[in-house]
């Protein structure tokens, strides 16, 4: 019986681990439980303009009672968890900036010192490019202040990266994000979880269903 009880807890594990989206959920909301980030839709997808992730200063996600602000992962960019979790926090930088009226990038996206002094002390390590101190990388103080996060997106990769028949997939993961459409035609993709919350549409105020 214990067996069969520990079996089941892993499979049950795997499943909730099954996507990429789901586990940067929650990784999501272990940096936001401690900083107070603000709430945010996570959103996986192909086309950002080149950059791997982004963080937008509006709200385009609505439910009944609230508004959301979404941060967007190219996932495509992403090979190991130190990679993901390290653009994870440079987008809760920057939500954390706007939430406190703190500007730290200019329309260029140039990040200017004050996105560097919020990235380093969450443990990120900047460095200076043409667009600032846009470039980071996750620090060992990062690593082990965000253990638990970074342990829910290496197990999230790690399966990611594997086929129905165990061997390597080639590049390019499935974020098995689900396809949701509104009563104007508008559609999304977004990640189960996200879609039962009830997403509703800005045009037409309807909520998007399962397309």
């Amino acid at each position: 019986m214990k067996t069969a009880i520990k079996t089941q807890e892993k499979s049950t594990k795997a499943e909730a681990l099954s996507t990429l989206t789901i586990a940067l959920e929650k990784a999501h909301s272990i940096i936001k439980e401690e900083t107070g980030a603000p709430r945010a839709t996570i959103l996986v997808t192909r086309d950002l303009k080149g950059r791997k992730g982004h963080f937008t200063h509006y709200t385009p996600w609505r439910t009944e009672d609230e508004v959301f602000h979404e941060i967007a992962f190219n996932l495509e960019h992403f090979t190991t968890a130190e990679e993901l979790l390290s653009t994870l926090i440079h987008e809760v930088a920057h939500s954390l900036n706007f939430s406190n009226g703190i500007q730290d990038t200019s329309a260029n996206q140039y990040h200017n010192a004050k996105f560097k002094t919020q990235a380093e002390a969450l443990g990120l390590k900047t460095e200076q490019t043409k667009k600032g101190y846009s470039s980071t990388t996750l620090t060992e103080f990062g690593a082990k202040r965000w253990a638990k996060a970074l342990k829910i997106l290496r197990q999230a990769l790690d399966l990611t990266a594997i086929s129905n028949e165990g061997n390597a997939k080639p590049k390019g993961r499935n974020t098995n994000l689900i396809k949701a459409m509104c009563d104007c035609q508008n559609v999304i993709r977004l990640s189960r979880g996200v879609l039962e919350s009830g997403v509703t549409c800005n045009t037409c105020d309807e909520i998007f269903k399962e397309a």
